[in-house]
């Protein structure tokens, strides 16, 4: 589970302190790990999970990425795709995924990251 601390500024007034206290971060987290790990092969970029979850804030989907990876169940990689606003957005894929990657040949993985 992620630690309360890390889920407020240091700074926080003690209503921030105490809702973050009261978050369920631990279902997010299991939300959006979800996400990314039915993306398989082919990875997803930040607007795809932000897309998937637009029920859910901004902040609140994208403040899981960071959690995720410091508990190695994502990996952001190397490759990039154009996201909505044409900047480039690391790909991101479940640990499962990428150790399955470190495997293929550039060709493969390429073929993946593509959706071919």
């Amino acid at each position: 589970m992620t630690q309360v601390f890390k889920l407020h500024r240091r700074d926080a007034d003690t209503t921030s302190k105490d809702s973050a206290k009261k978050l369920d971060v631990t279902r997010m987290e299991k939300i959006v790990y979800d996400v990314i790990d039915n993306y398989g092969n082919s990875g997803c970029i930040q607007d795809d999970v932000l897309r998937d979850l637009n029920s859910y804030s901004y902040s609140t989907v994208t403040a899981r990425f960071k959690a995720l990876e410091e508990k190695m169940l994502i990996v952001r990689c190397d490759h990039t795709r154009k996201g909505k606003s044409n900047r480039r957005q690391r790909i991101m894929m479940s640990k499962r995924f990428y150790d399955f990657h470190n495997q293929m040949s550039d060709d493969e993985l390429q073929q993946g990251l593509l959706g071919v």
